[in-house]
C-alpha cells in the first residue's frame, strides 16, 4: 500500500471512529434510541409503620432496594380524597458510575389498608428518566394536615411539605387541622386561642406556627387549668392558653385565662391547694427565697411563684409570698427532717407545698404539707 492510500485509509478509519462515537452518544443521549425499561409489579405487602411518618421511609427503603441498589426515598405524594387516601414514594438513583442513567422505583400504597399495591420500575435516560435527586432525610407528621371531608394533595420533597387544596397550593401556616375528632385517641396539642365563631375555637401554636380547630358544639368540658373550677365555653377569650393532654385522663380540655397582678397571683396560690391539680404542660413554679424559724411551732417559709409555658413563649411574672409551717404541717426531707427546728439547715431551692384552702385568702396561708428533696 503506497504513501496515499494509507493516508486516505487513516482518514476512512478515523473518520468511522469518530462517527461511532458520535452516534453513540447521539444514542445514549436521546430518549428515542436511549436504553429504556418500563415494568410495572402488582407486589402486595402489609406495612407496620405510620404511612404520615417518617418511619415509613425505614420499612419502605429495602423494598425499594430489592428492585434496585442504592435507590434513596426523594419525593413522596399523598392524595387525601373522602373515599380514598392513597401514597406514592418515588425511590430515585442517577449514580451509575458516571453514565447518563437514572433509576425510579415508585410504590404505591393504598394508606386505609395499610398495604402496598404496586410498585413501577423506569430505568433509562437521565434526560427522560426524571426524579428529585436529594434523599429526603426527614420530615414532620403529615397528618397535621389532614382534615375530615377535605380533599387535599400533599407532596414531600427534602425541602419540605407543599399543601393543595381543592387543586389550589396553600401555605402550611395558613391551614387549619379541625382536632374534634383526635382528642379520644389520645392526640395533644396546645396553644394560643386567636380566633373565637359560632361553631369553633382556633388556637395556634407559637412553636410550630400550626393553627388548630375544635368544634364548639362538641360535648367537651373546659377547666381552668390553676383552679380545677369548671369554665363555659362563651367565657374562652383570644389571648387564652389551650392544652388538650388532660382529656386523655380528665376528660376535660385545659384553659388559662390571659391574666396578670393580683388576679393572676391568687389563682397561682389556689393552684398550690390543690390536692389533685389538673395534670397538663405548666403548673405553678415554685422555690423557697428564705426560711424564718421562729419558734419549734412556727416558721415562715418565702418563696417565689410564677408560671411558665415556654413552648407557647409565655413568660409570666414572679410573685413573692408567705407561708406559714405549723404543729400540722406535714414535713418529709430527703435528708430525714420531719420537724420544724429541723429546718434550720435544709436547703430550701428544690421543694414542694400544698396551702390549706381555706387560708389561702390570708394575708400569710398555712402550708399542710411541706417537702424539701435537697436537705440535712
Amino acid at each position: 500500500m503506497n504513501k496515499k492510500k494509507l493516508i486516505i485509509t487513516s482518514f476512512v478509519v478515523l473518520f468511522l471512529i469518530l462517527g461511532g462515537v458520535f452516534l453513540y452518544k447521539f444514542i445514549i443521549n436521546n430518549d428515542d434510541f436511549a436504553p429504556y425499561i418500563s415494568k410495572e409489579y402488582n407486589e402486595t405487602y402489609d406495612l407496620t409503620s405510620d404511612i404520615y411518618d417518617i418511619s415509613i421511609k425505614y420499612e419502605l427503603t429495602p423494598i425499594a432496594q430489592k428492585y434496585e441498589e442504592g435507590v434513596n426515598l426523594t419525593y413522596v405524594q399523598y392524595d387525601i380524597e373522602e373515599n380514598s387516601k392513597t401514597a406514592e414514594f418515588q425511590f430515585y438513583k442517577d449514580d451509575f458510575n458516571g453514565r447518563n442513567e437514572a433509576c425510579i422505583v415508585t410504590i404505591f400504597v393504598n394508606i386505609d389498608e395499610k398495604k402496598i399495591t404496586k410498585i413501577e420500575y423506569e430505568k433509562g435516560n437521565g434526560k427522560r428518566v426524571l426524579g428529585h435527586p436529594k434523599e429526603i432525610e426527614q420530615f414532620e407528621k403529615v397528618s397535621n394536615y389532614i382534615n375530615p371531608n377535605e380533599n387535599i394533595k400533599i407532596t414531600v420533597t427534602n425541602e419540605g411539605i407543599a399543601l393543595y387544596k381543592d387543586g389550589q397550593k396553600m401555605e402550611t401556616t395558613d391551614f387549619i387541622k379541625n382536632i374534634t375528632n383526635d382528642l379520644d385517641g389520645n392526640y395533644e396539642y396546645d396553644g394560643i386561642v386567636t380566633e373565637i365563631n359560632s361553631d369553633s375555637l382556633i388556637f395556634e401554636d407559637k412553636s410550630t406556627n400550626k393553627k388548630y380547630l375544635i368544634d364548639r358544639i362538641s360535648n367537651f368540658d373546659y377547666i381552668n387549668g390553676r383552679t380545677n373550677e369548671k369554665i363555659n365555653v362563651n367565657d374562652i377569650e383570644v389571648g387564652n392558653y389551650i392544652d388538650t393532654y388532660p382529656y386523655s385522663k380528665s376528660k376535660a380540655i385545659c384553659i388559662l385565662s390571659n391574666i396578670s397582678g393580683e388576679e393572676l397571683k391568687k389563682e397561682l396560690i389556689k393552684n398550690l391547694s390543690l390536692e389533685k391539680p389538673l395534670d397538663f404542660n405548666t403548673k405553678t413554679v415554685i422555690y423557697g427565697k428564705d426560711m424564718n424559724i421562729i419558734s419549734k411551732d412556727k416558721a415562715i417559709l418565702t418563696l417565689a411563684i410564677k408560671e411558665s409555658i415556654e413552648s407557647q413563649k409565655i413568660n409570666s411574672e414572679e410573685f413573692e409570698i408567705k407561708v406559714e409551717l405549723n404543729p400540722k404541717t406535714v414535713i418529709e426531707c430527703k435528708g430525714g427532717a420531719s420537724k420544724i427546728e429541723q429546718l434550720e439547715h435544709v436547703l430550701i431551692d428544690v421543694i414542694n407545698v400544698r396551702l390549706d384552702e381555706n387560708t389561702i385568702h390570708n394575708e400569710i396561708p398555712v402550708a399542710t404539707w411541706f417537702m424539701s428533696s435537697n436537705g440535712n
